[in-house]
């Protein structure tokens, strides 16, 4: 799973297997698609430029200087 914490927020954003995004923000989650759009959940707001990184197209896995590739820290 790709998992970013948001740097201002710091909300963990983790990319589901279904492409989705799980925002997690002081105990509280929502789900949002890759445009930011609200799925589900009590967590009715997000970052739609983070999930669209996170979420939106990917270059394939393994190129060179992909930075979702990256650990994160």
């Amino acid at each position: 799973m790709r998992t970013r914490v948001h740097p201002l927020s710091r909300a963990t954003y983790d990319v589901r297997e279904d492409g989705l995004v799980e925002v997690t923000d002081r105990g509280t989650t929502g789900v949002f698609d890759a445009a930011g759009r609200w799925v589900g959940g009590e967590l009715r707001h997000c970052d739609p430029q983070l999930c669209g990184w996170l979420a939106g197209p990917q270059l394939p896995v393994g190129v060179p200087g992909n930075p979702k590739d990256f650990v994160a820290r």
